[in-house]
């Protein structure tokens, strides 16, 4: 079994993190996309937080995360809707530039439960739902009669200081590495893709959910847009 990657401690010695008032981008991007976001960020690590891991499968590397997103939009343009609990654990990790931001607590035999001890960029699989009560478009919304949509990241905007109980505003890159992480990644947002123009019964919904240019091309194939008749509408 190949070394833990990162540092065993406990919350005892680290102390819990608190962080609110998240700033989230939902986005589906083209598997193009993806490479060159990943490219733009630089040296990443996609560490699973969400469940007990053996410590070789603590870290999961951009390659291997490109892979299975490769996979997710192959499925899709294919025109078959991907299993949710394929994806989970590789959509569900911690984002950030230095393994230095976690530790490991022990949970059980060989396997471990890796935590953030500073404020990290959370990915998650995106669902969205459109409710014909309110007609409208509900994000992060984990239904039968949901529709897969990328990735949503995550980054908070305060963080509570341990030992001093003091709250502070997450803005040092100094002292936070991740805000940098995150401000490229919003900035490479802004340039490679755009809020997404749904159009649903002939009514055009303008969303702050965004879709890389390059998927334009293919999302009439997107087989839950279609069997709820929603459309992305041509700009």
């Amino acid at each position: 079994m190949n070394p833990l990657p990162i540092q065993i401690s406990s919350p005892k010695t680290e102390g819990i993190l608190q962080v609110s008032k998240w700033i989230k981008t939902q986005v589906l991007l083209d598997v193009d996309e993806m490479q060159q976001l990943l490219q733009a960020l630089g040296s990443v690590f996609f560490v699973v937080t969400s469940e007990p891991v053996a410590a070789d499968e603590a870290v999961i590397l951009p390659d291997d995360f490109l892979k299975k997103y490769t996979d997710y939009i192959h499925l899709l343009k294919q025109g078959q809707v991907p299993s949710v609990n394929e994806y989970r654990r590789c959509f569900s990790c911690a984002l950030s530039s230095s393994l230095e931001t976690f530790y490991a607590v022990a949970a059980g035999t060989d396997r471990f439960l890796i935590r953030p001890k500073k404020p990290v960029v959370q990915l998650q699989a995106h669902q969205f739902f459109y409710s014909d009560i309110d007609g409208k478009l509900h994000p992060m919304v984990l239904s039968a009669e949901s529709i897969s949509w990328g990735l949503q990241f995550s980054y908070p905007q305060f963080f509570q200081d341990p030992v001093s109980r003091q709250i502070i505003r997450i803005t040092d890159s100094a002292h936070f590495p991740n805000t940098a992480l995150f401000t490229k990644l919003a900035k490479w947002m802004r340039s490679h893709s755009l809020p997404t123009p749904f159009e649903v019964k002939g009514v055009r919904i303008n969303s702050p959910m965004r879709i890389g240019k390059q998927s334009l091309a293919w999302i009439k194939s997107h087989p839950q847009l279609k069997q709820k008749d929603i459309q992305v509408a041509t700009l």
